[in-house]
């Protein structure tokens, strides 16, 4: 019997029956080597012809392994994401969106050919059902985003959701409250079912802090000493549809991943005591033990579970239907700390730096200590709120 004759690139696998192969180079979504394969009858000789010709194909760039599309691009992307360091909610929130608003428009559409076109569809279409213009801007960010990663791996030359214009984002108006309807808050939920919530209202409208990072204080963020507060670390919601053992709740950086100092008045101060020896004897009650640094505000007898963030929205919705405060949110107790702490005669950047914003001048002036002005504003503003 012959020997069934073989060249670089050319295979004989019967007598007169060639597999010809050329490589494509590495994926660049999964990082392994590609090649394309394709079956020839004839001589050998001719069979190395085609393969020369197959190769100049490839160079060419007029075949490829396989034809990527978004939904194969999606996945990878999201890893990617992950492995940049990006927020577990952001990335949670990219995916959320583009399963629900995105996937059923340009999901099975190869990545090298979605075009700006297909974009401006996408976005008119949600207007159309009533989607907001800040929504729809949001739907574009998640775009831009994936496409910008498809252009670095390689997957197309250009981004299209660079012409793709979006509506116009319209600047919510912010919401003030005055001291009287903070007061109104605190002395409702005092009245409450769960008067503990006051005094998460009380320390959101004096320290300017989040709800994820009022979930996450445990008993080492306070300085029970000086009065203030660590303020590094967040308790965040997750939305995304979660496999069986995974938790709604993380604890991560805060938004800025900028750890800061907040100087607390000495009434703030007494509540976060008050409220640590009532988790105490709760636990005592039962014969347990807190664990060595417990959340302030926790529902476990141990300490070792933080509230989730959603709860205090919830709650706080409640209160303020109830008390016909309706045009009042969550993010108004901050607005308040903004916004009194200036008309009091504070700097915008020191009370930029308390709230936890992020101004790149403030932050060059942040040395990480509590400073004698942050002190006067913890003060000052609980002044506003002392009912005696």
């Amino acid at each position: 019997m012959a020997k069934l004759r073989k060249a670089t690139g050319v295979r004989e696998v019967s007598p007169g029956v060639f597999e010809i192969y050329a490589s494509l180079g590495r994926d660049p979504l999964t990082g392994k080597y590609r090649q394309v394969t394709k079956r020839f009858h004839g001589s050998f000789k001719d069979a190395k012809v085609e393969r020369a010709a197959l190769v100049l194909e490839v160079s060419a760039g007029r075949l490829v392994a396989k034809r990527v599309t978004v939904d194969d691009l999606v996945p990878e992307w999201l890893k990617e994401l992950e492995r940049k360091g990006r927020s577990v909610t952001t990335i949670d929130e990219y995916e959320r969106r583009y399963y629900r608003d995105i996937q059923t428009a340009i999901g099975k559409v190869e990545v090298s050919k979605v075009t700006t076109k297909m974009l401006t569809d996408l976005y008119a279409a949600h207007r159309n059902r009533g989607a907001a213009p800040n929504s729809v801007r949001k739907i574009h960010t998640v775009v831009s985003s994936m496409m910008s990663q498809a252009c670095r791996w390689g997957l197309r030359k250009d981004n299209p959701a660079t012409w793709a214009e979006a509506p116009m984002a319209r600047v919510p108006e912010v919401v003030v409250p005055t001291p009287e309807e903070v007061l109104r808050l605190i002395e409702g939920a005092q009245q409450s079912s769960r008067p503990v919530y006051a005094k998460v209202i009380f320390l959101a409208a004096t320290t300017g802090l989040r709800r994820g990072e009022l979930c996450a204080l445990r008993k080492s963020s306070v300085d029970w000493e000086q009065g203030a507060l660590t303020v590094d670390r967040a308790i965040k919601a997750r939305r995304k549809r979660l496999e069986p053992g995974e938790s709604r709740k993380i604890e991560g950086g805060t938004k800025s991943n900028r750890p800061r100092k907040v100087a607390i008045d000495h009434r703030s101060l007494e509540i976060l005591r008050t409220q640590l020896q009532t988790i105490t004897d709760r636990t005592e009650t039962v014969g347990e033990s807190l664990v060595q640094d417990p959340f302030i505000f926790t529902d476990s007898l141990d300490g070792s579970e933080p509230w989730h963030p959603d709860a205090i929205t919830r709650y706080f919705g409640r209160l303020r239907s109830r008390l016909d405060l309706k045009h009042l949110t969550l993010k108004s107790l901050r607005a308040f700390m903004d916004t009194y702490g200036q008309d009091l005669g504070f700097t915008l950047t020191q009370v930029s730096l308390r709230a936890g914003h992020d101004p790149a001048v403030a932050a060059r002036h942040y040395v990480g200590k509590v400073h004698e002005t942050d002190r006067r504003i913890a003060e000052s503003l609980a002044a506003l709120l002392d009912a005696s």
